[in-house]
């Protein structure tokens, strides 16, 4: 979903993916601000708010103020009926609320998965007296020099670096 309250994660994972110590940070910033966006969009379910009250509609632009043909315009979505802000922002009246959450959900239930193998880890390894492995990849011993090793090695190593070579 286009809106600004996505903005924030593209923000917050454009700056932690080529920063590795940035993406605990980034993890935890995504993680407050989708229970942000839920309870926003909860509380913008209530009867009390009317999206008409602050619902505008735009006037169509003369002959001579546009290039646009008028008939495109007057199909547009901006000419065609009152313009609620609210969904620009990511807010919007829906029925029923789980379906419209159902993504935001997602999301909050990723998160914590993260949150809960990152520690994991780290309880078993602080347990059992273990270091922390250099490269936070899946197959710790494959590196650039294994890679014309033989054709397992070769998929070893674009697992372990695929999204960070390509």
């Amino acid at each position: 979903q286009v809106s600004l309250f996505n903005f924030v994660f593209l923000i917050a994972w454009a700056l932690a993916l080529p920063y590795a110590q940035f993406r605990p940070l980034a993890s935890s910033i995504c993680t407050v601000w989708t229970c942000v966006i839920i309870v926003c969009k909860m509380l913008y379910q209530l009867t009390s708010i009317d999206p008409s009250t602050f619902s505008s509609n735009c006037t169509l632009p003369g002959e001579n103020e546009t290039k646009v043909n008028l008939e495109e315009l007057k199909t547009s979505v901006l000419y065609s009926g009152p313009v609620d802000p609210a969904e620009w922002v990511g807010l919007r009246k829906s029925y029923p609320l789980l379906v419209y959450l159902r993504n935001n959900l997602l999301m909050l239930a990723i998160l914590a998965f993260e949150v809960t193998i990152y520690r994991h880890q780290e309880y078993y390894r602080c347990r059992n007296n273990l270091t922390a492995p250099v490269t936070k990849t899946i197959f710790h011993d494959i590196t650039r020099a294994h890679l014309d090793d033989g054709l397992v090695n070769c998929v070893k190593y674009f697992i372990n670096y695929f999204f960070y070579k390509f």
